[in-house]
């Protein structure tokens, strides 16, 4: 069953990073300056600073230690910096102080051969010397706040309203809200655009003024920021950034993304930014230092090879994957995680690598798969009880060892600890990751293992009469496959589905791998006599997006049985279930659904969603603390009171505007906490899908 979908051939694509720089004394940054050279000028309370190797360093040996608040470009290099009341010139490595005004200089522009001075009290035209003035005026409508000059046009900003100079005198004339069609919104940032058109920057977002009567906000151009926008720039190629209190944002082709805190920025509210002519690299200052955004191109194929590397190098315990926790953001600073599922991730991981290695071949990735196979199967021996599968294993010196915890149990025979209570989550990562290893990958040796080890489990399951029954004797609380309990006890509802689903998928496995008549024998009673197909053509329980963990079970179930089941009518209903699933998870844009979708549908009309998550996965996982509800453009969601949780978002974010989690997370909340660091197998597992079954070409 390859190549039934269309292939979609990825081509280079623009991925980023972030990196953040210290060296400030100060890490309250009020301008930056991009010189002719590409030299960045950090203007902080304590001075002026340049970065230098990556890090900054005071500017003229401390020379310049006050606050600097505005930064200029003139066409001949030098640099003008507003220091307090004062003006200084820096050009290559002299500084000159060039003149004093009467109070605080609020902004510098140079623009049609003269330099225009905005303090608190006045606007200042002069010649680039400083000494001939050919405008001095006193503000009207309170203190400075901005200043925008182009070849046509002025503007100043006040504390009240617009203003212009007009005429021969250079007398002002002004625009105010009640007597025009201007956002009452206070002003907070101007700029001119490449076209001459007026960008403000308001308490309320973003607004465009094209120098006449018309003004759009956000309500008309629903891609503007509704946040507060404190700088408006501009590259070469058509993109606008703009300094909000949310992050960055970042404005082209009609799409606005947002670069925000902590995984893009030191804090959410942007000072001031500087940008790269071409858009690489966006400079972003906030009273928490500064850090850079950095732009490349790469292939799907090469993040894939960047993945492999990071989950070698952090990810990796003892055959096992999974997350990591790390301290202060730091993937160095940190440890691999033991968890309630590593049977579960670890299957995943050797099925990404299973198809890698059907797919390409490589021989590096069948070796990643058998040491994953082998961790696998010791959570299926550690137990002592046949066909009863661990959760996780931990040895002695690593956390929690010992602890008292009633669900880790010693192991004498393999001295380590292990974990009982085990889910069905479990038992649907073992015979997904177990299977698709079996067919692609194993030897013989390695078919007999696991031959062993399914079979095993599914003979527990039949004579426990369908559950996991633990070391006390005691079901486990989610293992429940029992035609009685999920046919006829309404408190499985939620399972009914989902359940029935993976026992298909359990035996029609068993019997592939053993040729085993039993196997088949109850998998038809199962079709006939318990309805389980009819239980599954609707087993999406609708729950306003509040639970995601069958959701990621359901896919990875519906793989494992359809691989292998032939019967055009039991597929039929199966694939009823996978298309009705589908239509209410395809706002998620998650990678491994769509994939899954299209390899097993043949309709290829949402791969390139999928294709842009993939794209979308940032290179660093590490779990960010994130405040996307300080966003004003985002739609919120209120029917999950129904369920009696919390409100979430309407839409999810791209995945590079949240922190990134596995397929049984939320991609629906707006905030979430520092933690720890996802493991990539959530890139590699539909990624080399998509590979495997012609969806993904490079």
């Amino acid at each position: 069953m390859k190549n039934i979908a269309g292939t979609y051939n990825s081509e280079r694509f623009i991925t980023r990073e972030k990196k953040l720089y210290t060296g400030l004394a100060c890490e309250k940054v009020n301008a930056l300056l991009l010189d002719s050279k590409n030299k960045l000028y950090a203007g902080t309370e304590q001075g002026l600073y340049t970065l230098r190797s990556e890090q900054f360093i005071p500017a003229f040996a401390n020379r310049l230690k006050g606050n600097i608040a505005a930064l200029c470009l003139l066409p001949d290099g030098t640099v003008a910096a507003a220091q307090g009341c004062e003006i200084c010139y820096i050009k290559g490595s002299s500084i000159k102080k060039m003149r004093s005004f009467e109070s605080e200089i609020i902004d510098i522009v140079c623009a049609r051969g003269y330099i225009w001075i905005l303090t608190k009290q006045k606007l200042i035209c002069t010649d680039y010397e400083m000494k001939k003035d050919i405008t001095d005026n006193f503000l009207e409508g309170g203190e400075g706040v901005a200043l925008a000059v182009d070849e046509n046009n002025m503007y100043v900003a006040t504390e009240s309203f617009l203003s212009l100079i007009h005429g021969k005198r250079n007398e002002w004339k002004n625009i105010m809200p009640r007597f025009s069609d201007m956002p009452e919104s206070r002003i907070l940032s101007l700029a001119f655009d490449s076209l001459g058109y007026l960008r403000s920057g308001t308490e309320n977002g973003a607004v465009i003024y094209d120098n006449a009567s018309r003004w759009l906000d956000s309500s008309t151009v629903a891609a503007l920021p509704k946040n507060p926008v404190y700088k408006t720039v501009f590259d070469s190629c058509g993109g606008t950034y703009f300094a909000t209190d949310a992050g960055v944002a970042y404005l082209k082709n009609g799409r606005t993304k947002y670069f925000s805190a902590d995984r893009w920025v030191p804090a959410n509210k942007i000072n001031d930014i500087a940008v790269a002519p071409d858009g690489s690299v966006i400079y972003a200052a906030t009273d928490k230092g500064v850090s850079a955004i950095i732009s490349t191109y790469t292939t799907l194929a090469e993040k894939a090879d960047k993945f492999d590397e990071r989950i070698e190098k952090y990810h990796i315990r003892r055959g096992f994957t999974a997350t990591r926790s790390v301290r202060n953001y730091d993937i160095e600073n940190g440890k691999v995680s033991i968890s309630d599922n590593d049977g579960l991730w670890t299957a995943c991981y050797v099925a990404a690598q299973s198809f890698r290695y059907a797919a390409t071949g490589r021989k590096e990735a069948l070796g990643k798969a058998k040491r994953g196979i082998k961790a696998m199967l010791l959570l299926t021996k550690v137990t002592g009880i046949p066909g009863f599968t661990a959760r996780a294993v931990r040895y002695k010196g690593e956390e929690g060892f010992g602890d008292g915890d009633k669900e880790w149990h010693t192991s004498p025979v393999h001295n380590c600890e292990w974990k009982g209570e085990t889910s069905s989550d479990e038992m649907t990562g073992h015979f997904f990751g177990f299977s698709i290893y079996y067919d692609l990958c194993a030897d013989e040796k390695e078919k007999k293992e696991i031959r062993k080890a399914l079979c095993a489990i599914t003979d527990h399951i039949i004579e426990n009469n369908y559950r996991l029954v633990d070391v006390d004797g005691k079901p486990t609380t989610w293992a429940c496959w029992d035609p009685e309990a999920l046919n006829h006890d309404e408190r499985w509802f939620a399972e009914r589905g989902i359940n029935s689903l993976e026992l298909l998928g359990f035996l029609k496995v068993s019997y592939h791998i053993s040729g085993k008549e039993k196997y088949k024998k109850l998998y038809d009673e199962f079709i006939t006599r318990y309805r389980y197909p009819l239980n599954l053509i609707c087993h999406k329980v609708k729950d306003a997006h509040t639970c995601h963990i069958d959701d990621n079970l359901a896919f990875l179930a519906t793989l494992t049985l359809l691989r292998l089941e032939g019967d055009e009518a039991l597929r039929s209903i199966v694939l009823c279930a996978l298309e009705d699933h589908w239509q209410y998870e395809r706002t998620e844009r998650q990678p491994l659904f769509c994939v899954i979708h299209a390899a097993l549908t043949g309709r290829d009309e949402d791969i390139g969603e999928g294709i842009a998550s993939l794209r979308e996965i940032p290179f660093d996982l590490i779990h960010y603390r994130t405040e996307n509800s300080l966003r004003r453009d985002l739609e919120w969601d209120t029917e999950q009171e129904e369920w009696h949780e919390e409100p979430q978002l309407k839409h999810a974010l791209p995945y590079d505007e949240r922190n990134v989690h596995r397929p049984d997370g939320s991609p629906f909340k707006a905030d979430s906490g520092a933690g720890g660091a996802a493991d990539p197998t959530i890139y590699l597992l539909p990624y080399w899908i998509g590979r495997y079954y012609g969806i993904i070409g490079e």
